[in-house]
């Protein structure tokens, strides 16, 4: 039986995780169980699913405690919707992975953040911790998107926001446009065809709105699904390749956008994407109170109600932008659009 002092419970183990225990507190690795196990007669995938399984439970219990020492040159901060983010990683491949999904950073300057997280690895997992000591954990490869989703969400439950919406922001001489729509609808593939185009990147996923009625972007790395790789060779050759996959196994590539956007505008221009098979790219317009529902419904709060400041807020937008839906089937041609509407000239 294994008493926990943080828990004051007691839990029962059969035999094969009694011996792990207690190698463990022999100071054995996991390699070292396994090769034991082995030798008990137990095959080695068995032995690794069993082992990570058992340790796993008695991690999340409080029985075992992660070593969370970190070495001082594998750290950097960055700055993401008026916070600051510091991470520290416990060896140089982490740190790299870590880094994927920003697209500016500090490094070695870890410190003190408003959102702090801790990665090490174990086995073939990689151990998460935030600065409320909570403990998550995911597979190497899923390591830059598990950390996006983490900071993304916390950004979003910060009391200096009152709601976010699924867009993707840029910006023109100062003045905002937000692309709207669920995923799939082509925001990030149509962002990365504006910035070529030159507008300013600040955010391909998530806006922050502020009671002001103000946008601010999360600039993370563009983030790209398959369908778009072959415009991003085309645009910036090989430079990245490297392939990452969400928790839901879509694999994306990240493309960190020099001279990110990373303060409030007020938006100009709200686009509602319709994306279709096929057909010519056309902008119609979308009266206000049609955009006000629309926003709503991409729109989430913390709590997962929209306040009345909220409220204020959305009207505040509305009232001082041109709301447009863009129909297209070609990327090209929205972008064409796009920067005509921007440049005063649709």
């Amino acid at each position: 039986m294994l008493f926990s002092e943080a828990g004051q419970k007691i839990f029962e183990v059969d035999r094969v995780g009694a011996f792990i225990w207690c190698k463990l507190a022999q100071g054995a690795s996991l390699e070292d169980i396994y090769r034991e196990l082995g030798a008990l007669g137990i095959d080695e995938h068995a032995a690794r699913q069993f082992t990570r399984q058992v340790v796993n439970v008695w991690i999340d219990r409080a029985l075992l405690e992660v070593d969370w020492r970190m070495p001082t040159d594998c750290a950097f901060s960055a700055n993401l919707g008026r916070h600051r983010i510091s991470v520290r990683a416990a060896n140089r491949d982490l740190l790299r992975r870590l880094l994927s999904p920003f697209c500016v950073s500090d490094q070695g300057t870890g410190g003190d953040g408003d959102i702090a997280i801790e990665a090490m690895m174990l086995d073939e997992q990689v151990f998460l911790r935030g600065e409320d000591s909570s403990i998550s954990r995911c597979e190497v490869e899923a390591l830059a998107p598990t950390i996006k989703a983490h900071v993304t969400d916390r950004l979003i439950r910060s009391n200096r926001w009152v709601f976010s919406l699924h867009a993707a922001s840029l910006v023109k001489d100062g003045m905002g446009l937000l692309l709207c729509g669920q995923p799939g609808a082509g925001k990030s593939t149509l962002t990365l065809q504006l910035v070529d185009a030159g507008l300013r990147y600040a955010g391909d996923d998530v806006a922050l709105v502020g009671a002001d009625g103000t946008i601010c972007g999360i600039p993370f790395a563009l983030t790209l699904k398959e369908g778009s790789w072959d415009l991003l060779s085309r645009l910036h050759g090989d430079r990245y390749d490297a392939t990452h996959c969400r928790s839901d196994g879509v694999r994306v590539r990240y493309v960190p956008i020099p001279d990110a956007q990373n303060q409030c505008v007020s938006a100009s221009w709200i686009i509602f994407l319709n994306r279709v098979a096929s057909g010519p790219a056309e902008l119609t317009a979308v009266d206000p109170l049609d955009s006000m529902k629309r926003l709503i419904e991409n729109a989430f709060a913390a709590d997962g109600r929209l306040s009345q400041a909220g409220f204020f807020a959305l009207k505040r937008i509305v009232a001082g932008v041109r709301s447009l839906q863009l129909t297209y089937g070609e990327a090209v041609e929205a972008r064409r659009l796009l920067m005509e509407l921007c440049n005063g000239k649709a």
